[in-house]
């Protein structure tokens, strides 16, 4: 049976990978957007499909480190989560297809910002992950 502390960190690396595909995706349809492979229609779409999914994984996530004790990680995601707050109690969460091309930079610059922060997540969450099946590994059963 898997201890509490590995299956936390487990939860928490699907959690992550999950933020990380759904950035890297919405990141790729500004891109595709962008060089012209898509129009403004399809990329605001998907990007808007994209919107809430991420809204609750960052949620749970946070939610996650700050009922475990981990005030470090719920320090760092918190920000994040209130600034996605702001934007949905303003109604500015979704893109528009119609001003996609005028905010496209700032989008980009917003998800690129969006995913080195996750990436820099993932990365400590990978070796807390590692660190807790070694200590599983190591500690004897009684």
């Amino acid at each position: 049976m898997l201890s509490w502390n590995l299956s936390l960190w487990l939860v928490c690396f699907l959690l992550v990978a999950a933020l990380l595909g759904l950035i890297m995706y919405m990141f790729i349809c500004l891109s595709d957007l962008e060089n012209d492979f898509i129009n403004p229609h399809d990329s605001a779409s998907r990007i808007n499909k994209c919107i809430f999914p991420e809204y609750i994984a960052q949620g749970v996530l946070t939610t996650i480190f700050l009922l475990s004790g981990r005030w470090f990680l719920f320090v760092c995601n918190a920000p994040l989560v209130v600034h996605h707050v702001r934007k949905y109690s303003r109604k500015e969460h979704l893109i528009d297809e119609t001003e996609i091309f005028n905010v496209l930079a700032q989008e980009k610059r917003y998800r690129l910002l969006k995913l080195l922060f996750y990436l820099l997540l993932i990365v400590i969450v990978i070796y807390r992950l590692v660190e807790a099946g070694v200590s599983v590994l190591l500690v004897e059963d009684n």
